[in-house]
């Protein structure tokens, strides 16, 4: 570029520029996600004159290999890193090219090709999608519900999901397992397993009828079901004719109890409340089937329920610490744990055992129930007995799975769900100690997890549920969400030094995009840059509120991360969100096409003009590297546009100046476009201030004298100047259409005025054909054309009033046409700066006419120019 400029400054314009041919206009391909990918552009010269020029992309996923270019065939090369886009399907932008004689913008599409199932899962938007999936090829379905990454589909996105497909993934048969899945969620698929419990009225099997040899007494028989281990109904009625006929056998009275059917209301022989009521530890396996009889039948100030107040209430106690629960133990809980009982650890355990239920299944190849909540990990396994078990469920939502002895578990079985406990007052007392409980702060989750956080103690409490290992990650990560979200509050300027340390110790690795995105707003809104700094440059592709844009620019830039600061800076200028410090930033460092260039300064440059924030230099910089880029790449009216800027911010680099200038004079002289009043006013200042013309450069002579040539008048300064060009001009024997025109300003040889020229204006490289035909001949002839200046081929005849010629400009051997018109010298009075032979032929036709008194003011006209051309070209 610097050679450019200064090859302008002498007034060398290079019309050899090279004839630039890009391989691609558009770059696109397909990149395999997480993967890098590199992409190569062939640039050639068609016509052999060596390329120079620069590239930029400002996309910070993309790696220029380098961002010159020059020769005359060379390559561009860069690499796209896709790391990190998880959730992108494309990439779009543009390379922007600067060169020698142009600009380009090649434009980029990449589309990031996920693994085939990556694309099957994306397509699964609905759980109706699934179910047609599956009824059209239940196999290909059960493949993608195998899938490592089926966590990742549209469908999988809630936490109740994920959690369901993690309960059934234990599951052999992986067909059942995904129409138990869509079952769950009232998608059944019509080719789906039929399949048909079996259902049974009664659980408990048959008894077989207790068989005594002949002639055995009541004791005899009581002792042989001791020993045979007898604990049925008929065995329980033989223990109790014992105990009441007061027979003395050991471990009658245990057996009794063992025999006892659970939940056994009636009241018992009062030898067995004694018998018992001497040991203060009930054996465990008794315990809660006689204390729950006791509870039945006996009122508190009754003498069996006062024998056993205190180890009713310590056997109660032990075991609500201990979580057990079933219908005998719920009445012991209600009746012996009062509410003044509740502490802290009692209270972790009340709200399982509050609403524990009983659940009762039909199908007898159930063995199992599998029981967790969406927002929990791992999950909790009971046993049927008899089909039927006691389970906790104190949240909404719990998920309840049936396992048959295969293993296979399933989302739709028959059962009956009963509570096994009320206990309203100590519900009451347990609020107490309510923030406590891991039950109470999930609850408390899931309630802010739908309505917000909106106060810091909120967040505190979402802070610790997000640090409870019993959570599961999906119900975690919608917490974080919400936490992000109250961090992301503007107004919050204040922040407890408890919550920065918890954003700071955030895991990030298994964000998702939209997450990492809040985090980093949460760091920006809290003013955490430099950690904001360093997980941006991990995730360059995430976006960026508008919003935060300006102060997270501001402080790349004062931690001089350089190519983070442009590319923070240029985000905020698109946005409209651009600071004054990263606007000045943008005016230093930025490099881009013109029009990008320009953008800024104009956008710089409006600021100054209401706010005064930013310093002129700053803009006098990217004015000059925006002007010399415009010369460089001879785009004409972006460097005008610069150029008046440039003045404006009192540019004053005479290099650039004459650049400028030289450029400005090529585009009015040899490509004759449209004059600029104000430039050819300073061309005219250049010119008039150099004391010796010869030094000034000659294409500012040319087009000078051209601009004069097409006006009606001049100052008595610029008939001087003009004076000074045209001897420098002629003695160069540059002569061109235009050069007649000036003998109205200034006096001009006869061998110019009477001949008329002919231009060709092209390539200094291929020089054209000049052919003639006068009038009478047939054919075309012909002729030589000189090569005046710069493309510019010009020919000159001697034409009388009258007569006219045609001719022609053709290029090859084939003869192209170029152009061609009719020469024609049209007849008329003689006018001031008239050629000598147009001026003779007047004066000849008056002489034979006679008419003398015409005749003669044009001889004398004719003499005294003469002598004055003569006096002109003496000096």
């Amino acid at each position: 570029m610097r050679e450019k400029i200064n090859k302008l400054a002498r007034g060398i314009v290079d019309q050899e520029r090279p004839s630039t041919h890009f391989s691609e206009e558009r770059i696109e391909g397909k990149i395999s996600l997480l993967e890098s990918k590199t992409f190569e552009i062939f640039i050639q010269s068609l016509n052999a004159v060596p390329m120079r020029g620069l590239v930029y992309c400002e996309a910070p996923y993309i790696s220029l290999h380098k961002n010159a270019f020059g020769g005359v065939r060379t390559k561009v090369s860069f690499t796209v890193n896709t790391e990190g886009m998880e959730e992108e399907s494309e990439l779009r932008g543009e390379l922007s090219f600067v060169y020698l004689g142009g600009e380009k913008q090649i434009p980029y599409h990449f589309i990031l090709e996920k693994s085939p199932s990556a694309k099957q899962l994306k397509e699964i938007r609905h759980f109706e999608d699934l179910q047609k999936l599956m009824e059209a090829d239940k196999k290909a379905a059960t493949r993608i519900f195998d899938y490592r990454d089926f966590l990742s589909a549209p469908i999988m996105q809630s936490a109740k999901a994920v959690k369901l497909y993690e309960l059934l993934k234990p599951c052999g048969n992986r067909a059942l397992a995904l129409e138990e899945f869509l079952a769950y969620f009232s998608y059944r698929p019509k080719n789906g397993i039929n399949r048909k419990g079996l259902l049974s009225s009664s659980k408990r099997k048959e008894e077989k009828k207790l068989e005594f040899p002949e002639g055995l007494s009541l004791e005899e028989k009581i002792s042989l079901c001791i020993r045979r281990g007898e604990r049925g109904e008929e065995a329980f009625e033989l223990y109790k004719r014992g105990v009441e006929e007061n027979i003395k056998l050991t471990n009658l009275y245990e057996n009794l109890l063992y025999s006892m059917k659970k939940g056994y209301k009636e009241e018992l022989p009062r030898a067995v409340y004694l018998y018992f009521s001497y040991e203060y530890r009930v054996e465990e396996g008794l315990a809660s089937a006689l204390y729950y009889n006791i509870l039945q039948n006996f009122p508190e100030n009754s003498e069996i329920y006062l024998r056993f107040a205190r180890q009713m209430q310590d056997f109660a106690v032990e075991s609500m610490l201990a979580g057990k629960m079933d219908e005998e133990l719920a009445l012991l809980y209600q009746k012996l744990i009062l509410p003044d009982m509740v502490d802290e650890k009692m209270a972790e355990l009340l709200p399982k055992l509050l609403r524990s239920y009983k659940v009762v299944v039909e199908d007898s190849e159930m063995e199992k129930l599998i029981l967790s909540h969406p927002a929990l990990k791992g999950e909790e396994v009971y046993s049927l007995k008899e089909g039927e078990a006691y389970v906790p469920m104190p949240y909404k939502d719990m998920i309840l799975l049936f396992q048959d002895g295969m293993g296979n578990r399933y989302t739709r079985v028959n059962h009956r769900k009963t509570k096994v406990f009320e206990g309203e007052e100590l519900e009451k007392r347990m609020e107490r100690f309510s923030e406590y409980t891991p039950v109470f702060l999930l609850q408390k989750a899931l309630q802010l997890e739908k309505e917000g956080i909106k106060t810091e103690e909120e967040l505190e409490c979402m802070e610790r549920a997000f640090d409870n290992s019993a959570f599961s990650n999906s119900f975690r990560m919608e917490i974080l969400s919400q936490i992000l979200a109250y961090h992301r509050q503007e107004k919050q300027s204040e922040f407890p030094e408890e919550s920065l340390r918890f954003l700071h110790h955030i895991p990030t690795k298994g964000m998702k995009k939209k997450e990492k995105e809040d985090y980093l707003a949460a760091l920006l809104y809290r003013r955490e840059m430099d950690r904001a700094l360093m997980f941006y440059k991990e995730y360059p592709y995430l976006h960026i509120e508008k919003e935060l844009l300006p102060a997270f620019s501001d402080s790349a830039i004062d931690r001089g991360e350089e190519e983070l600061s442009l590319y923070l800076s240029h985000l905020a200028f698109r946005a409209e969100r651009i600071s004054d410090k990263g606007l000045s930033y943008l005016l230093e460092e930025w490099n881009g096409s013109s029009k990008e260039m320009y953008a800024v300064l104009k956008t710089a440059e409006q600021r100054r003009e209401e706010k005064g924030g930013i310093d002129a230099s700053r803009l006098l910089n990217m004015a000059e590297r925006l002007l010399a880029q415009c010369l460089f790449t001879e785009k004409m009216r972006e460097a005008e546009e610069a150029f008046h800027l440039y003045r404006k911010f009192s540019g004053r680099e005479s290099l650039l100046i004459r650049a400028f200038l030289s450029n400005y004079a090529a585009s009015i002289f040899l490509y004759q476009k449209r004059e600029l009043p104000d430039f050819t006013a300073l061309l005219y200042e250049e010119v008039r201030g150099e004391s010796y013309k010869e030094r000034v450069p000659l294409l500012y002579l040319l087009a000078l004298s051209y601009s004069f040539s097409k006006r009606e008048s001049l100052t008595e300064d610029e008939r001087e100047l003009l004076n000074s060009i045209v001897p420098i001009l002629l003695e160069k024997n540059l002569v061109f259409s235009y050069t007649k025109s000036l003998a109205k300003f200034v006096p001009l040889p006869g061998e110019v005025l009477e001949k008329t020229v002919v231009e060709y204006h092209g390539k200094a490289e291929e020089k054209p054909y000049f052919s003639v035909r006068a009038e009478g001949e047939k054919e075309f002839h012909r002729e030589e054309l000189q090569h005046s200046y710069h493309g510019i081929y010009t020919a000159s005849f001697l034409l009388f009033p009258g007569e006219k010629m045609e001719y022609r400009f053709t290029l090859g051997k084939e003869d192209k046409l170029l152009y061609e018109s009719v020469l024609k010298k049209e007849e008329g009075m003689m006018m001031e700066g008239e050629d000598v032979y147009t001026a003779l032929c007047k004066m000849s036709r008056l002489l034979m006419e006679e008419k003398v008194e015409e005749l003669l003011p044009l001889m004398e006209d004719y003499e005294e120019k003469e002598l004055s051309i003569a006096r002109v070209l003496k000096d």
